[in-house]
């Protein structure tokens, strides 16, 4: 029985929830005037058409006033658990504020629109392809801001070279760049797609036209100047098999010669009809793919080397094989098994999804809601101050090594919005207790991420305490949960629990019923039971009515049945 109640509460949680995503937007209820009172306790009448409404059976009719009793029955339960304190326990507010966060959630973010979002944006860039060229300056995240601010500088210098001194970027990526293949490659980094490279690189690069070098872009590596030398729409996926030599890239002349002259051996006997797969199985070293004939899984443009994957793209028909190429790897021979076009965006949003981090979405929606409230807000700054600020914050302050001088600190607000303000004191102390790592490369962008740092968790926190106020439907929502679990609590004790273990009173209630239950109390203890905890709650209700007074106001109930009447 226990069991059951729990998984019944838990699954109502649930459906109050799911539904709760809409809102209720299409109802507008009698929000300010009270139906009833239930021991001086007023209750809304809004309240009560929404509990209604979602509770009504379309095959009955003129229910309005049973259910005014069951709902009467409940809020007498309800305020008796409050008499007795239950809304004060640790767990009660525990369960109740877990709730609460929850369904706060959908009120403050819209998660499902920004994945939608993020899905739609990197399908559309699934369906490109580029090429791109860059020179990395490491700097850790965890740098200093001295150590970042070099860093940003030396980036930015070796990008003003390229850009007004018309280095050429290839021997500029092998002088500076801090990427140990760019000695060999130049900084290219070939053609590649969606997820193949880190967010912020990914990001910068689809924002480029061809021939564009970007600004110094920070990743959790550095910053990297990017070039985009190319863009093109995607060729899809391929599907080949291949044999190759192993040769790596410090094999001396000898064995790359020999290697070279038996790949060449083994393509002529392609030529002369041989099968591949018997080839590949029996010569390949790539002894994965050799035990299936060479066969290799689906690829796209970016996830082999690139003169494996030109090459094998180039190839027109099902069965063509490529002459010999050499990669980092050896010497390979590539046969087409099969080609298909990019899938639409219904075909691969599962592939999408499993790609993207969930908490880039998070971040996201965080970002979207807080413009969003900062608009609905008016937020404004002072950019006096902020100002006073960018001039007045040294590396050695940040370090936690010197604070700021408060009696020099201006006398005013920050940043305002709604009833809200952030005095300049209460920055000061925010930048000397929080910062940590790099805010930015320079110190005015330190200072103003740091302040859309603090803003951001304001605004946020304030919208979260008013969502009460700003939306009747989320208050409502959070007094279902507020008066369900104390229902759920309360009725345990004075129904469920005491029917299991008060063994004298359910013994005398049998005795003074069993003839409506037969003969065989053990075959019947379920239905004695049942009986009981019946009996148990109309004592309970009887005592209640007696102990609590109802009020309920006709003229308001007139009111709310002829709302009722057209929902």
């Amino acid at each position: 029985m226990q069991l059951t109640l729990m998984i019944f509460r838990y699954l109502s949680f649930l459906i109050i929830l799911a539904v709760s995503a809409s809102h209720f937007c299409s109802a507008q209820y009698l929000d300010d005037k009270v139906l009833m009172t239930v021991a001086g306790r007023e209750v809304q009448a809004g309240e009560f058409i929404r509990m209604y409404l979602k509770s009504k059976n379309p095959d009955s009719i003129n229910e309005l006033d049973s259910y005014l009793d069951l709902f009467i029955n409940f809020k007498l339960k309800v305020t008796d658990a409050i008499e007795n304190g239950y809304d004060t326990t640790k767990a009660f507010k525990n369960e109740l504020n877990g709730y609460r966060e929850q369904l706060a959630r959908n009120y403050i973010f819209d998660d499902k629109a920004m994945k939608e979002k993020v899905l739609r944006e990197a399908y559309e860039r699934s369906l490109w392809e580029v090429n791109a060229w860059h020179i990395l300056v490491e700097c850790p995240a965890t740098a200093m801001p001295k150590d970042s601010l070099a860093a940003y500088k030396k980036a930015d210098e070796i990008r003003d070279r390229l850009v007004n001194g018309n280095a050429d970027f290839a021997e500029t990526a092998k002088e500076c760049s801090d990427d140990r293949s760019a000695v060999a490659n130049g900084g290219n980094l070939g053609y590649f797609s969606v997820f193949r490279m880190i967010k912020p690189f990914e990001d910068a690069v689809y924002s480029l036209m061809p021939g564009e070098i970007s600004i110094p872009v920070r990743s959790q590596f550095g910053y990297h100047i990017i070039r985009l030398a190319d863009k093109r729409p995607s060729r899809g996926k391929i599907k080949v098999a291949h044999i190759m030599l192993s040769v790596s890239p410090d094999t001396d002349s000898i064995k790359e010669a020999e290697a070279e002259v038996e790949i060449n051996r083994l393509y002529a006997l392609l030529e002369k009809g041989n099968s591949f797969g018997e080839l590949a199985s029996k010569y390949s070293d790539h002894r994965e793919s050799a035990q299936k004939g060479g066969e290799l899984d689906w690829f796209a443009t970016g996830e082999m080397p690139h003169e494996f994957s030109e090459t094998a793209f180039a190839l027109r028909d099902s069965g063509d094989f490529s002459k010999p190429i050499r990669t980092s790897f050896g010497y390979h021979i590539i046969m087409l098994l099969g080609k298909k076009s990019p899938g639409s965006f219904d075909d691969i949003r599962s592939l999408l999804e499993s790609r993207i981090n969930p908490n880039y979405i998070t971040e996201k929606s965080k970002k979207s809601a807080v413009n969003r409230l900062k608009a609905d807000y008016n937020y404004r700054i002072n950019t006096g101050y902020l100002e006073w600020f960018r001039n007045n914050t040294d590396t050695s302050l940040l370090k936690g090594k010197v604070r700021y001088n408060y009696d020099n600190i201006p006398r005013g607000n920050l940043y305002t919005f709604a009833n809200q303000y952030c005095t300049n004191e209460d920055f000061a102390t925010y930048v000397e207790k929080t910062y940590s790592g790099s805010y930015g490369e320079t110190l005015a962008q330190m200072i103003n991420n740091m302040l859309d740092h603090y803003s951001a968790n304001h605004i946020l926190q304030y919208e979260n305490s008013n969502l009460e106020e700003k939306y009747p439907d989320f208050r409502y929502l959070i007094n279902e949960f507020h008066d369900g679990i104390l229902l759920f609590d309360i009725s345990s004790e004075k129904v469920w629990n005491r029917s299991q273990e008060d063994t004298t009173g359910l013994k005398n209630f049998y005795n003074k019923h069993k003839k409506e239950f037969g003969t065989e109390f053990a075959a019947i203890r379920g239905d004695v039971i049942s009986a009981y905890q019946d009996w148990l709650m109309e004592e309970w209700l009887r005592k209640l009515k007696k102990k609590y007074a109802v009020k309920v106001d006709a003229t308001i109930l007139n009111e709310v049945s002829k709302k009722i009447a057209y929902e």
